[in-house]
């Protein structure tokens, strides 16, 4: 690789394909056509997402907490790249352990804070760039000698929501080291995007720009724990059900899940025994 000019890095997470979106958005395409590297920050889905972005440069990519068996067998936790005389920190940023993420997430706190982590992590590494995913939230902080970047996402961050802003990010190294960050909406690619993030806030009021429900209201009164403890049941069956109905609803077919649907699905599908189908009529008739 020439160092003697500006190097350009295409980041990418949240692809979870083909379970949440079914392919990759033609956008990335022209978006990213002349980068040197790309960097996805995991939950890739399956491994022919990695094959696909390959035809535009050299991929590097670590695993997700919500990725497919062989991505999680096959792609490291965390990376380190050296690119341009920049040491890069690459990584999901999830807790390995669940019930450490699941702690994690009830912490409240601002977005600023919950980025220490991404810093301090950073320079353990000796890093002075951290890309991060997780969040589906798009994201650059400069503080001090560490920029954090996450690039946003492209699929939902559940199977009850949607990501209502699809976005990517292009890095640029120059041979000075300055760096250069920008986003781009991929409903939007001719402009760079400012994302709609306020760091000094907490996660949820951020969240809410780039994601939403797609349960109808009547079922959005149902806490999501209840709902995967229902999926839970006959996870093998149960939970590729709900994707189906929510494809229809990502892909604009339906505008939001409803207990209609929910029934409908399971009661046509063969493969869910009698009794889980009664049990999940019944959670989902009874509820307050």
């Amino acid at each position: 690789m020439n160092h003697h000019r500006t190097v350009r890095i295409g980041l990418i997470s949240d692809t979870h394909m083909p379970e949440r979106w079914p392919a990759l958005p033609p956008a990335i395409f022209e978006l990213f056509k002349g980068v040197d590297l790309l960097l996805h920050a995991g939950d890739v889905g399956e491994l022919w997402v990695l094959d696909q972005l390959s035809a535009i440069a050299p991929v590097v990519a670590v695993h997700g907490n919500d990725d497919t068996a062989d991505s999680q067998r096959e792609l490291p936790y965390q990376q380190i790249i050296t690119i341009a005389g920049q040491r890069i920190l690459l990584w999901h940023s999830h807790f390995p352990d669940r019930t450490a993420e699941l702690a994690d997430r009830r912490v409240d706190g601002t977005l600023r804070q919950k980025l220490g982590r991404m810093i301090s992590r950073a320079r353990a590494a000796g890093a002075t760039i951290c890309v991060f995913g997780h969040w589906h939230i798009p994201l650059v902080l400069q503080q001090d000698d560490v920029m954090v970047i996450n690039p946003g996402a492209i699929a939902s961050g559940n199977p009850f929501t949607r990501q209502l802003v699809q976005t990517v990010a292009l890095l640029e190294v120059a041979e000075n080291g300055r760096l250069t960050l920008t986003h781009f909406n991929l409903a939007e690619p001719e402009r760079p995007y400012f994302p709609a993030v306020d760091l000094d806030t907490g996660f949820p009021p951020n969240l809410a720009h780039y994601s939403d429900t797609i349960l109808s209201p009547d079922l959005a009164l149902l806490p999501q724990q209840r709902l995967w403890e229902i999926i839970h049941l006959d996870t093998a069956h149960l939970y590729p059900a709900v994707l189906r109905v929510a494809h229809r609803c990502w892909s604009g077919e339906r505008p939001f899940i409803t207990r209609a649907d929910l029934i409908v699905e399971v009661e046509q599908d063969l493969a869910i025994a009698p009794d889980v189908k009664a049990q999940v009529f019944t959670a989902l008739n009874h509820f307050s």
